[in-house]
């Protein structure tokens, strides 16, 4: 026996979960599965950008969100100690005049709800095996916890990640490469003097990276490109209870086609790149969106894609040239960029310019 509906939608991670969010809200029948058994327990993304909250604000998702997420007045970059550089997101544009933190499985509980307001919820232990792609409709092939089943859609959205098995399905190439070193990362409580409402990046001419991100009261991301990043920690932050600690590694990689017929990519599916800037779950937000409402609209396929695929690739060069530049050891990356860069940001126009790209909206 075949399930039918408009579209559906594999993936439930925070792209897969907008796109069948926004279909919903337009009248759009829609079903969404995922493999995993359970939502994500793991913080993962941390940073909701004013456009991802501008696109999920019609279905009342930003609201939401922001209750629930920390408002950060900005970042600053300090070098041996010394504050170099500070970005005011407290400039952008209103009525959202901050950037939101808030860690993945807050955002992606949020649109659950969201979602299952709307009547619909996730269906899970749900393995794509196969499609077989049409011209008016496309069926997939899955296991389910009730046995093996088949799904037709008018439309079927990849939403299943960097290893996704939609892309592998339909053919789609994921060229590029990973970076040469690891990350690692902790989720723990800062009870000293660590920002609660700024971000901070720490650069030192001898050592690693350290990122630091507020992600709920007391509690902060930190990110650094070598091991243990908990050995880093400033004492006068005074680091305690660790919620979440690992290891990473880092690809660039992106589709050269979103798609083809009834089975399109969003998300992780269609890019990967590094961390650095925050951008790549509100790029798969954003890519949901704007997919569901072309669908929803019998829009222009083609165009939407031309879109998103210049989008993303600035997306990936931008986040490439500042992994390079933070992870530099050399003069400019330690000590001459963070110096221009601070002198570029005493101009309003330029800082806010920047200050806008960070938030999506530049």
């Amino acid at each position: 026996m075949t399930d039918k509906t408009s579209v559906l939608v594999v993936g439930a991670g925070p792209a897969g979960l907008s796109a069948a969010l926004e279909l919903t809200r337009l009248g759009v029948a829609v079903r969404i599965v995922d493999r995993i058994s359970a939502a994500t327990k793991e913080s993962r993304a941390i940073l909701v950008n004013t456009r991802s909250l501008d696109l999920l604000d019609p279905a009342g998702g930003s609201d939401r969100l922001i209750a629930s997420g920390v408002k950060l007045r900005g970042a600053r970059i300090v070098v041996d100690g010394r504050m170099r550089v500070t970005m005011d997101a407290t400039r952008l544009p209103p009525p959202r005049k901050f950037l939101l933190a808030l860690a993945q499985n807050e955002t992606e509980r949020v649109l659950i709800e969201c979602l299952q307001g709307r009547g619909v919820a996730v269906e899970r232990g749900v393995e794509v095996v196969d499609i077989v792609n049409g011209t008016d409709s496309a069926t997939v092939r899955a296991k389910t916890p009730k046995g093996e089943a088949l799904f037709t859609a008018d439309w079927i959205i990849g939403a299943d990640g960097a290893h996704s098995t939609v892309r592998h399905r339909i053919g789609l190439e994921f060229p590029g490469a990973p970076y040469p070193f690891h990350w690692s990362l902790a989720d723990v409580e800062l009870l000293g003097d660590a920002e609660p409402d700024r971000a901070e990046l720490r650069l030192d001419y001898r050592g690693p990276v350290m990122v630091r991100a507020p992600i709920a009261p007391r509690r902060h991301r930190l990110i650094s490109n070598a091991p243990n990043v908990l050995a880093r920690v400033p004492a006068s932050w005074k680091p305690g209870k660790v919620h979440w600690q690992s290891d990473f590694s880092v690809s660039h990689r992106m589709v050269k086609r979103r798609g083809q017929s009834r089975v399109w990519l969003v998300g992780d599916a269609a890019h990967i790149h590094s961390p650095a800037g925050g951008r790549g779950m509100n790029l798969g937000i954003e890519d949901a969106i704007t997919l569901a409402q072309v669908i929803a609209g019998a829009g222009d396929l083609s165009a939407w894609e031309a879109t998103q695929q210049r989008h993303a690739a600035a997306v990936v060069r931008e986040s490439d040239m500042m992994q390079r530049i933070a992870t530099s050891q050399g003069f400019f990356g330690r000590a001459l960029f963070p110096t221009i860069l601070g002198f570029l940001v005493r101009f309003p126009a330029i800082h806010d310019r920047m200050i806008a790209r960070i938030a999506g909206i530049g």
